[in-house]
Formats: structure tokens, sequence, C-alpha cells
């Protein structure tokens, strides 16, 4: 028998790690064939994403015939499969190997250099000058006191648009001037639009970076100044506005754990100081953070941590404070098919994952919602104008109204002003993050308002 010559030996050998290869490639198919058909496993969210994942479609003959059930069947199939959080996370992993990081909300529109923030001449007035407006009553000063200061020094890397220090996260907020101006423009026509009788409020959120951070930290890595941008937001709204400037008063209680270490939200703590600040500015007496129910969920991982996949935050999480209404903890919120569901202002969040506890206030980011307070029978009504950031917010107002809505100018569809008046509203408070008064979301604040 003729032995094979080494050319032979050789070409066999590159046919067997063929056949194995095609032989792992087809078997590997056949486990995720089997895993994808484990639809008892299928996951209804997704905690790295914070979001609600694709449902099945409804199957219908038209949908059948114009193929509409068919692509509903494939992002479903992939939106849902049982390995799809061990993936991304993997690749979150990934590519963090190689200093790339995804970018939730805070980035620089354009990637270019933030504007400098305009010197203001003239301080904007904290009451405006609407003579149909009754003056409202001047805040109590609260008596000098020295606080612990939590102002943080460290050094810190930058991952994507992130700032991190140690198990803690931030993100960074750089001012642009158009944004900012075509905001406080269309605050400026909401009050036009609705007139004197309707009051409103602009109560622009800083982010936890402006208040936590070392300011000569923030200007060495290229961010702006957050409260000299929210005197010039309010600077450049018209005077018929009440403008609330909340920076002071987080700064003051920076020591407290007012914002999340692992996710960009406020805490309810933080929440309920701006709160306190806006009641100054309404004329109302702020409830006492003791005279709330107190509730505590440990364990959350948030938008931060899905983002950069530290393991100094997954060892060490946040927990969500939460303080329930006193004169009610019913509410109902509208989704996305229209129908009303019945909620609580504050739910259970004690079985909810661990990225999704803070949907636990106010029904989360819904485009309607509200409250009917049976404490008060006076007819009062408010309308909150928020993104997530108000969701905290929410629960400390709910106790000063008979009736309190709240809308996400993300996906509320209805124009501001018709629903003001379609529903009675006394007071309307825009409650946005300041990224939301800079950024991309202005151009939707400028459509809600028509």
């Amino acid at each position: 028998m003729r032995e094979k010559s080494e050319k032979e030996r050789a070409k066999e050998k590159l046919r067997k790690i063929y056949r194995l290869k095609n032989g792992l490639f087809f078997a590997a198919l056949g486990v995720f064939a089997v895993i994808g058909g484990l639809w008892f496993l299928r996951p209804e969210v997704s905690e790295i994403e914070k979001r609600e994942l694709t449902a099945f479609p409804k199957l219908t003959v038209k949908g059948v015939l114009d193929g509409s059930f068919g692509t509903g069947l494939d992002l479903w199939y992939a939106d849902t499969y049982p390995l799809r959080e061990g993936l991304i996370a993997a690749n979150h992993r990934l590519q963090a190997l190689y200093g790339s990081q995804s970018e939730r909300i805070i980035i620089k529109d354009d990637g270019q250099k933030a504007d400098d923030i305009p010197e203001i001449t003239d301080p904007p007035a904290t009451t405006p000058s609407t003579e149909a407006t009754e003056p409202l009553a001047t805040p109590a000063t609260e008596p000098e006191e020295t606080l612990p200061d939590g102002t943080v020094h460290q050094q810190g890397e930058m991952m994507g648009s992130i700032y991190t220090i140690g198990d803690s996260a931030y993100g960074l907020y750089y001012f642009n001037r158009s944004g900012t101006e075509r905001y406080a423009r269309a605050v400026s026509r909401a009050h036009e639009l609705m007139g004197d009788g309707v009051r409103v409020f602009s109560m622009p959120i800083p982010l936890s970076s402006g208040v936590m951070l070392d300011p000569a930290l923030l200007s060495s890595i290229g961010a702006s100044d957050q409260r000299a941008a929210i005197e010039y937001i309010n600077s450049q709204t018209d005077p018929g506005v009440y403008t609330v400037n909340i920076y002071d008063i987080l700064k003051k209680h920076n020591a407290e754990y007012i914002y999340f270490r692992t996710d960009h939200h406020w805490t309810a703590r933080g929440a309920y100081y701006g709160y306190v600040e806006l009641c100054g500015a309404m004329g109302l007496e702020p409830h006492a953070l003791e005279d709330f129910e107190r509730r505590e969920y440990p364990g959350f991982l948030g938008s931060f941590y899905a983002d950069t996949q530290s393991k100094g935050m997954k060892n060490n999480p946040d927990t969500v404070e939460a303080f329930v209404p006193m004169g009610t903890n019913s509410m109902t919120y509208v989704d996305n098919k229209g129908q009303e569901i019945k909620w609580n202002i504050v739910m259970n969040a004690e079985k909810y994952g661990a990225g999704n506890k803070y949907y636990c206030f106010a029904g989360s980011d819904q485009s309607l919602a509200w409250a009917h307070n049976p404490a008060i029978t006076d007819g009062s009504a408010c309308v909150i104008v928020k993104d997530s950031f108000g969701n905290a917010f929410v629960p400390f107002m709910v106790d000063h109204y008979e009736y309190v809505y709240w809308i996400d100018f993300r996906y509320f569809k209805e124009k501001l002003p018709d629903f003001v008046a379609e529903k009675g509203i006394q007071d309307v408070i825009f409650c946005l993050n300041i990224y939301n008064t800079t950024g991309s979301g202005v151009s939707l604040v400028e459509k809600l308002i028509g």
C-alpha cells in the first residue's frame, strides 16, 4: 500500500478540522435554537437597557398578508431571546477592554467643545412682574447653618461620556447657548399662550456632577458650570415665568444621599430638596420629610452600571428611598395602547429587578398620568411637565392639589396649552433635568407647547 505523502496528510488534517468546526457550529446552532424555543424563559423587561421588550405580535389576516406580522415576530424573537441580557453584558465588558462605552443621555450634541456661558448683566427677577398674577408669599429665610460638605475632589476617568470615580459615576453637562435660549423661549411662549391666569414655573434639575464634583475638577475635564447655566436660562426667560434655581439647596445638602452612584437620576431625597425650593417660589408650606411614610428598596444597579458593567458598582449597589404621599397613593396612567391603568404613586419595588427599582415612582415614564387627592376639595390642579427625573419629584406635590397631572414631554402628543385649558389647571411646572433644557430634547419641548 502506498504511503500517503506529506501534502496528502496535511490536507486530511485540514478536512478533519473543518468537519470538527462545522460540527461544533451546527451543534451550537441547535442549542441556541432549543433555547430560543423555551418561550417561558423569555424576558419581558430588559434590566440592562431599562425598557420593556417587544411584545408578541397580534395575529391578524391583514398582518399576515401585508407582512407586518412576520416582521413583528422577527422583532419579538430577537428582542426577547432568553440569553440576550448575558450577551449584552458580555458586549459591554468587551467594549470596556477597548475603552469604548455606550452613551446614555448625557452627551455633547455635536461632539464639540461646550459653549462659554455668557455673563449675565441683569440678574433674573425671582418674582414675575405680571399684574394679573396674585403676588406669591415670600418664603421664610432659613437660618444660616453649616452642613457637612460632600464635594468630591478625587480625580477619576472618562468612560465614554461618563466620569467614574471608584464605585460612583457622574453624567457630564456641556452648555449649548442656542439650545438653552430655545428652551427659555419655549417656556416663555407657554406663559404667553396660557395667559396670566396660569402660573408657569421652570425648575431645571442639575446633574450629579454639577452638585457633587469640585468645580475645578469639572473645569479640568471640559464640563460646564451648571449653576451658571441655570442662571443664564433663567435670565433668558420671560419675566412672567417663575424661575426656580434649585442648585444652591442641592449643593448645600450634597453630603446627603441626593444622587445615585450607579444611576444618572437624583434620589427621592434630592427631589425633596427641589420640592422645598419650589414651594418657596409657589407660596406653599412644604411638608417635613419625616411626615411621609418612608420605604427602602436596596440592591439598585442603574443606568451607569448598565453602561459600564463596573465591578465596583455591582459590589456596592444603590438603595432606592421612597416617600409615600399622605393624601393618596392611588394614580392612573395611560399606557401605549391608550388604556387607563390603575397604579400606585409609590409602588412596592421589593421584587423588581436590580435595574428596575427606580420604576417604583409615579408609574415611570408614561405619556400621561394623574392622581386625585380626596383630602383636598378646592378644585386646585397642576401639571408637571417632566422627564424621568420628575418621577421621584411627583409624590411630594400630590398633597398640595386636588388634582395632579404629570406628562412626559418625550411621549405626550397633545398640545400643552389645550390640555391645561381642558383640565382647568392653574399651575404648570417644568421639571426637566438640565440636559433636556440644552440638548436635543428642546425640540420636543417646543413641539409640546406649539
